[in-house]
Order: C-alpha cells, then structure tokens, then sequence
C-alpha cells in the first residue's frame, strides 16, 4: 500500500529520534572531552553545563579536547553508519549524532578563528603570529564543516540509490529535526549559570551551527541528484538518484508513530535542559 509521507514519516517520530541525538553531542563535548581531559591533567572541575565548563587548572589540552571530541566520535560514528545501508529509526538516531557531532565540532574551530572566542580561541592564545593562527582555524572549520554537508548528502543519496528513501523525502527528514536541534541547544542556553553572554555566544552560536549545516543539506542533495539524473542516458535508470517511481515503494522507509520514542525524546530534552542547561557542580 503506498502510504502518504505524512504516514510513511511521521515528523513527530522523526523530530523524537533526533533530539535524543542532539542531546548527546554536549555530552561527548564536555564530558568526554573536557571533563575527561582536566581529569587526567590533574586539573579540578568546577561546573559543566551545555554551554561552559570551569576548571581550577589550566592547559591548552583542555580546551582542544571538547572540538576534538565531537570530531573523533562523529568520524567513529560515520564508519558505523556507513555499514547500515537502509533507512531505520536506528541509522536515523545515528546519522543526527554524527552530523551534530561533525557540524559543532568543525563550526566551534571556525567560529573561534572568527571571533576570537571559544575552545579554540584559549587553545591558541599568546602564540604568534595570532592572525596567522586565527587564519588556520577558519580555513580548517570552514573545510570540515563543508566537508560535512558535503558527507550528509551523499548518505542521503546512497539511500535514494538503494530505493530505502525518495528523494522528495529529504525535507521531511531533516528540516524538522533540524529546527528541533536547534531550540534545544538554545533553551538550554537560557539556564546557564555563568553569564547571560552565554545565550549569545553559545546558545545562538550552536543553534546557527546545526541550522546551517542541516539546512543546507537538502539544496546539495537536489543538486547531486539532478546532475546524476541529467547524466543518465535516457533519464533516470533502475536505482538512479532522484527516482521515485513506485518500482521503490516495498522497499521505501517507514518511520511510523512511536509512543516509545516519543517518551525518549521528551525525557532526553526535558533531563537535557534541567541538567546540561542548569549545570552541575561535581
């Protein structure tokens, strides 16, 4: 029976699924990052929030450890998805993580350079020439973060070609999730108990980060697909980018309401904002 997306994917299951996910980058950032890092330095930690984290010690290794993070368990977590080739509430799950982790992790390096702010603005502070620093920073953020974008659509693609997703799907699947990320990171900016500078300089800046990531996905995976279909003698063949003829349907994904993960998603969000948002002084 060939459902209508709205029943196919369902946008409250899908928005569920990823803010489990997004909850979870802070915490491979502060925790498996710095939090971990200050430990073993010998440093003590004074409070973690999903905006800050205070120590008593200092080393450049602290700061460097929370970008670091995201990007060694998003390109870990990339392999994994990799090896999942239909569309399931699982890969899902996994593919908002990976992506979150890869956007922040890239976007806090650019943003530092930019602005001279952040983990990586410490991690280069007093070394000279500082332009010259701040100049690496951007040209290596602004390379993985396209990099990113580029990686997030040909996923996508992959699953068009394997006939587990259409490509008319793809705003459904990631411009809600998207704009759900994105509120979460910024609510819980509101509860920090640094410094209301903190909703600007890491709520918005997070937000930004996973907005402009995700939504520029879809744009690439429409180009992509219009390049390969445009290429393709005679039009679009048997398991060509862009088809979404009904030869698909029995293979198509399906992401149906789910009590359980919509249960998931409130908890996730409501313990992220109480917790990460507040902090917590070990």
């Amino acid at each position: 029976m060939n459902l209508p997306r709205s029943q196919r994917l369902t946008a409250i299951t899908l928005v569920s699924i990823s803010l489990p996910a997004f909850s979870l980058e802070p915490f491979v950032h502060e925790f498996l990052g710095h939090a971990v890092t200050a430990w073993l330095v010998g440093a003590k930690v004074i409070l973690v929030s999903s905006t800050a984290m205070q120590t008593s010690g200092g080393s450049r290794l602290i700061p460097a450890s929370g970008p670091l993070s995201n990007l060694v368990f998003g390109a870990v977590a990339l392999l994994i998805l990799r090896q999942m080739p239909r569309f399931t509430p699982l890969r899902y799950f996994l593919w908002i993580f990976t992506l979150a982790n890869l956007f922040l992790g890239f976007g806090y390096i650019l943003y530092s350079g930019l602005i001279n702010f952040g983990d990586s603005a410490y991690v280069i502070a007093g070394l000279r020439p500082a332009w010259l620093y701040r100049a690496a920073l951007i040209v290596f953020g602004a390379w993985g973060y396209r990099r990113t974008v580029g990686l997030a659509a040909r996923d996508l693609l992959s699953l068009i070609g394997k006939r587990s997703l259409l490509s008319s799907d793809v705003p459904r699947v990631v411009y809600p999730s998207c704009v759900a990320g994105s509120l979460l990171y910024l609510i819980a900016s509101f509860f920090n108990p640094v410094s209301p500078s903190l909703i600007l300089y890491d709520g918005v800046s997070m937000a930004a980060g996973i907005a402009i990531g995700f939504c520029s996905v879809p744009r690439v995976v429409s180009r992509f697909a219009g390049v390969s279909a445009a290429t393709s003698a005679g039009g679009p063949q048997e398991g060509s980018l862009g088809s979404d003829g009904p030869s698909a349907e029995n293979s198509l994904a399906a992401v149906p309401f789910s009590s359980a993960w919509f249960v998931a998603g409130i908890l996730f969000s409501v313990a992220f904002v109480i917790f990460m948002g507040h902090g917590f002084r070990p």
